[in-house]
């Protein structure tokens, strides 16, 4: 690599509402990521495709996402071109790219750009260019007990887990611990992390302190909420003044209309909610605070952002047990879900909240997460690189995508793309650098 490349850092939401975050206007408090914000430039204009593996497909390739065989859920393989769910080995990803030019590549979290199959094959992390991988595969998992966590190409030696253990605390145990294993084997060599969280996307598992810090927070309901943050990015300036927000959807009724005991059972959705981001934010703020103990925060490239926007898929009414769908069962009646409140948040129901909420995170945008609008699905994003960017907390108003993020990375980090890719010539990313 070039003398002085920075380290790049992704950390990538799952299902986070363009507004969620407290610099894009929410009451939730992510000191750290707003921290983040501070120190960098937010985007107001970014957008990226409407489902989890489409747009990590796009991020780690620059290609729209049917180009990249990714059409829809890796998961769900359709038989039809482009929907393979095995991202095209002529189509070189962000890792390998950067691992070329001498970068060490690393990734926690959730992949999901790979077809369902239980052995090692071409379309898993580290052959597609990470040195090192500690995640899992598919699409969700349990917070609390997540299934057949993944070291490289085995799985993880867990008998069980401890009492305390909370799955985004140990990807970013496992993110922090493969960078200081890289600095004490080499001090100077950059460094490629890609932070992949399964917050915020169901199930709505957290522990029990964040819990109960959101408790009564909410209590307003998701009207005045949206109307709020919508308030507060008129104020930030990062929507016009006239900006007002979109259409109700006609299938959330109006908070105040609805009986006491559906606003508590709705209220315990978001407080899980909001705990899932408040421990994603702690997070965020210990990878930060680690690099600057290392003295290279200052030149990393860190890149905040979410795969897609926040969800509408329980319905009016949410899920205590969002799992029951895969099993083609229907939701439990409202009363049955109002009896099971209480376990909400913890291990052992898998919620996720009604749809009312998803039009709060993606204020003022109208409709969720599998829907798009204006060329994509807007999200937020946060751009931070303090050696090389001086604005600090501006906002970009220019339109940009998640194809145009791996362009813009190999430009700010001078290294080139390539042109052969396992052997084939190599695909040209669709994005182009916004740098």
């Amino acid at each position: 690599p070039r003398d002085g490349a920075p380290n790049v850092v992704i950390v990538y939401m799952d299902d986070m509402g363009w507004s969620d975050i407290g610099c894009y206007g929410s009451e939730i408090d992510t000191p750290n990521i707003d921290r983040l914000a501070a120190r960098g430039i937010r985007f107001n204009s970014h957008t990226t495709s409407p489902l989890c593996s489409p747009a990590r497909a796009s991020l780690l390739t620059g290609r729209n996402s049917h180009a990249a065989s990714t059409g829809w859920l890796a998961n769900n393989f359709g038989g039809f071109p482009g929907y393979s769910g095995e991202i095209p080995l002529e189509s070189p990803t962000l890792p390998e790219t950067l691992r070329e030019a001498g970068y060490a590549t690393m990734m926690v979290g959730k992949w999901h750009n790979s077809p369902n199959g239980v052995l090692p094959n071409a379309s898993w992390p580290t052959a597609r260019g990470f040195d090192r991988f500690y995640g899992f595969l598919e699409g969700e998992t349990s917070y609390f007990h997540p299934a057949r966590l993944m070291y490289n190409n085995i799985v993880a030696p867990i008998d069980d887990y401890p009492e305390d253990y909370y799955a985004t605390d140990d990807w970013m145990d496992k993110a922090i611990g493969f960078v200081t294993d890289l600095r004490n084997h080499d001090p100077a060599l950059p460094f490629f992390l890609y932070v992949s969280n399964t917050a915020v996307h169901g199930p709505l598992q957290a522990p029990e302190a964040y819990l109960e810090k959101h408790r009564g927070r909410f209590d307003e309901g998701w009207d005045v909420l949206r109307a709020r943050r919508l308030e507060r990015q008129i104020e930030l300036g990062l929507v016009p003044p006239d900006t007002r927000l979109a259409a109700r959807d006609p299938r959330v009724p109006e908070w105040d209309d609805l009986p006491e005991d559906e606003r508590k059972l709705f209220l315990r959705y978001y407080e899980a909610y909001a705990a899932v981001l408040d421990a994603a934010d702690h997070n965020v703020g210990r990878l930060m605070e680690h690099l600057e103990l290392m003295g290279e925060l200052d030149n990393t490239l860190f890149i905040f952002s979410s795969d897609n926007g926040g969800s509408g898929s329980a319905g009016p009414s949410g899920m205590v047990n969002f799992n029951r769908q895969y099993a083609g069962l229907r939701p439990l009646p409202i009363e049955d879900e109002i009896a099971r409140a209480a376990l909400i948040g913890g291990d052992r129901v898998t919620p996720l909240h009604p749809m009312g909420w998803g039009q709060v995170s993606n204020a003022p945008f109208p409709s969720y997460k599998t829907y798009t609008g204006a060329g994509g699905r807007r999200v937020s994003m946060i751009v931070s690189w303090p050696e090389r960017f001086q604005d600090f907390g501006s906002i970009r108003t220019q339109f940009t995508h998640v194809t145009d993020l791996m362009p813009t990375i190999a430009e700010l980090t001078g290294v080139n793309l390539l042109e052969v890719s396992h052997g084939q010539p190599a695909e040209k990313p669709h994005g182009e650098s916004f740098a």
